[in-house]
């Protein structure tokens, strides 16, 4: 795939993209308390006006993935995060920034189930696996670099500067999808053209009627819990067990990143060989194990190898879960599935947060983390110990379906 120029653009793309989304992201919630004085509840909703339009519009967002085309339902996704991000640059109040940012999360809303529809109908199915980890990688490259983009525009140009190499970003990953040509969909696979109601509904329905799509869905809200409650364990384990400064959590999540990163890189070289349910739930269980050899310990060192170790499982899951869901769901319904997907794991990392708290309350930090640990190892468990999907022996990938 890296020797097709179109598949590298695309890489390129996504990882500009990824740069600028993480260093907008890290300045909005400065942008709300230095520059407008916000207090902590305003911050708060700034914070609800970003995040809540993908966990609540994406499958309604699917729908229209599915009846546009992934190529164009991105790029009208990314054209509109670029103007929402020049909105939230030029914002002379809380109240401007606020709708700014209420129009930047619906604009991700449409952009994230086109951009999970749009990699199986760019490469062959044995490349699936290969494309998504690399562009995992690319993610991943984003969120170990934004924050040092967010760091160098702040300082040379103040906050609006974040929100413009946000909106150059997009419309960078716009411009490099343009020239793809998409495989077309086989007949059987041509969407239907009824209301947008009956395709929301047939979305939902397919996604509870396939054990697969189930089992899938399931044990990434699993892992979604562990990753979103380890969010407040990474802080507060790195100060109150490892007895270290701040910016010792800083580096453990910078060993977590190039985990992932050089993780995506060495999965592409597998093809197509690591994917299936089966497969992923053994992947969930390493995330939790990962997790918990992270932070059951009070070595420094193993605690840097456990974070690194916690981030090529995170890559390694990633890839195999967005792979499989593609292979699993029709074709024509990849918007819809990823759609559902996204509002399913939004609605579980929303939980996992306080949850982690509380549960680290309870019972003191090193106990508590390990206990939110278990939830991605019980999940991976129960996984393995189910039945085969459709007649799939165990340890088999799911049959490929036709090109498109």
């Amino acid at each position: 795939m890296l020797r097709d120029a179109r598949f590298r653009l695309l890489l390129a793309g996504e990882t500009i993209n990824s740069i600028g989304g993480w260093a907008s992201a890290i300045v909005l919630w400065g942008f709300a308390a230095y520059r407008f004085g916000a207090s902590p509840q305003q911050v708060s909703l700034t914070i609800v006006c970003w995040a809540a339009p993908p966990a609540l519009l994406s499958p309604l967002a699917g729908v229209y993935a599915d009846r546009l085309g992934p190529a164009r339902a991105l790029i009208a996704g990314y054209l509109a995060a670029a103007v929402a991000a020049l909105g939230m640059a030029a914002a002379g109040s809380l109240t401007v920034l606020d709708l700014a940012a209420v129009a930047y999360g619906m604009a991700r809303a449409l952009a994230g189930p086109a951009a999970g529809a749009l990699p199986p109908r760019v490469v062959a199915d044995d490349d699936l696996l290969a494309a998504n980890a690399l562009l995992g990688a690319a993610a991943s490259a984003g969120q170990v670099a934004g924050p040092l983009a967010a760091s160098a525009a702040l300082a040379l140009s103040g906050f609006p500067a974040a929100f413009v190499l946000d909106a150059v970003s997009y419309l960078i990953g716009a411009a490099v999808v343009v020239p793809l040509r998409l495989r077309p969909l086989p007949d059987r696979d041509r969407a239907d053209q009824s209301g947008w109601k009956h395709q929301l509904a047939t979305g939902v329905r397919l996604v509870l009627a396939q054990s697969g799509l189930r089992r899938v869905l399931l044990l990434s809200a699993a892992v979604t819990f562990t990753s979103a409650a380890y969010l407040v364990v990474e802080p507060l384990y790195a100060r109150h067990v490892l007895h270290r400064p701040p910016s010792q959590f800083a580096l453990f999540e910078a060993a977590a990143g190039a985990g992932s990163i050089l993780a995506g890189l060495a999965i592409s070289r597998f093809r197509a060989r690591l994917a299936g349910p089966r497969l992923l739930a053994a992947g969930a269980a390493g995330y939790g194990l990962a997790a918990a050899l992270f932070t059951g310990t009070t070595l420094v060192p193993v605690a840097y190898a456990g974070a690194f170790t916690w981030g090529v499982a995170g890559a390694l899951f990633g890839a195999v879960a967005v792979t499989t869901l593609q292979r699993l769901a029709p074709a024509h319904a990849h918007g819809r599935v990823m759609g559902v997907s996204a509002t399913l794991q939004s609605w579980v990392e929303t939980v996992g947060l306080p949850l982690g708290g509380v549960t680290l309350a309870g019972l003191g930090i090193r106990a508590g983390a390990l206990a939110l640990a278990a939830v991605a190892i019980a999940g991976g468990v129960i996984g393995l110990a189910g039945r085969p999907i459709d007649g799939e022996p165990p340890g088999s990938r799911p049959p490929a379906r036709p090109a498109g």
